[in-house]
């Protein structure tokens, strides 16, 4: 452990380090801005602790963008608000964040669904244009990313938990994605959660919450599981020699961000 490590009365040998974090690197886990749903107050604490973490790795699971005026049933409002707003504020966030890997979600999905599935030529064509630029600009910004499929996961250099965004909901979500993924972070609820399989070497998976303003996202308002969604994102260390790795929710309760570390 490292209290023994620090304990040899001869001091440290050559084979001892002495900073116990130098075997590890640091991550930092983003989720659910839902492009202009996303909420100021919830981008910019993420963005100020890890001004102090440091992240090596900064991940993003996905819905970067919200796209309702592409949502299946979207009301005559919702389609006449348009895309542009909603993708800008999305990408200003990636901006801000430039996230190693990047999962994308259902919602980001849907402009590249439509881009060949798509009836009406004019949204088909502007949606292949927003699918290019974003495209385009993933590669300016050295983002590894998936498309929105369930056969489909990224991995740190490490090894580590799978990432993904998502795509089972429920209460048993978590466990749902642990035993399809193994251990996995993944977005998509905006719960933050923690699953422990029971087997001898008691994997986890994580359910990370969203950066997104959740009263703004009326859409859900007449489902129950709203009710226990929150703001939040999760930080965590892998080995670089193992792969072992921990995860931890940061998580807005009330007024206040709650982490392991004490309010933030």
């Amino acid at each position: 452990s490292l209290r023994q490590s620090s304990a040899s009365c001869g001091g440290l040998d050559k084979n001892q380090t002495k900073d116990p974090m130098s075997k590890f690197k640091k991550f930092i886990v983003a989720a659910d801005n839902h492009g202009e749903l996303g909420c100021p107050d919830a981008i910019k604490k993420i963005l100020d602790f890890n001004k102090t973490w440091k992240a090596n790795y900064r991940i993003h699971l996905g819905d970067v963008w919200d796209f309702g005026c592409l949502r299946r049933g979207a009301s005559p409002e919702d389609k006449a608000h348009g895309i542009t707003d909603d993708y800008s504020r999305g990408m200003e966030f990636l901006e801000q964040y430039r996230p190693h890997y990047l999962t994308l979600g259902n919602h980001d999905d849907r402009i590249w669904m439509n881009v060949e599935q798509c009836a009406d030529g004019i949204l088909r064509e502007r949606c292949q244009e927003l699918a290019a630029g974003a495209e385009r600009r993933f590669k300016q910004l050295k983002i590894e990313w998936i498309p929105h499929s369930v056969d489909q996961a990224l991995q740190m250099p490490e090894g580590g938990p799978r990432l993904v965004h998502g795509f089972a909901s429920g209460q048993n979500c978590i466990k749902k994605h642990h035993y399809h993924y193994g251990a996995c972070l993944h977005g998509h609820v905006h719960r933050p959660g923690t699953f422990t399989a029971d087997t001898l070497d008691g994997s986890q998976s994580l359910s990370v919450g969203c950066l997104g303003d959740i009263k703004k996202m009326s859409y859900a308002n007449r489902y129950l599981a709203k009710q226990g969604w929150r703001q939040g994102f999760a930080y965590g260390i892998i080995n670089t020699r193992t792969g072992a790795w921990n995860a931890w929710n940061v998580t807005k309760e009330n007024e206040d961000w709650i982490s392991p570390q004490g309010v933030l």
